[in-house]
């Protein structure tokens, strides 16, 4: 008797809970988009820590 059960790996994402089946998403543990999402938070988050605010430097004037 023949079965139409197979096996597919797959896992959930670590950012948003989501069913992985890639073989990039097995192996990194993150979606495609989440992990786009992810970089360009930390890019930001980079670009944030070196901006100045007129706020930041405003007790440092005389």
């Amino acid at each position: 008797m023949k079965t139409d059960i197979f096996d597919i790996p797959a896992r959930r994402c670590k950012r948003c809970g989501g069913i992985l089946t890639s073989e990039q998403g097995l192996r990194d543990g993150y979606g495609s988009c989440c992990l786009k999402k992810m970089k360009e938070e930390a890019a930001e988050a980079k670009m944030r820590k070196n901006q100045i605010s007129f706020f930041d430097r405003e007790g440092e004037t005389k």
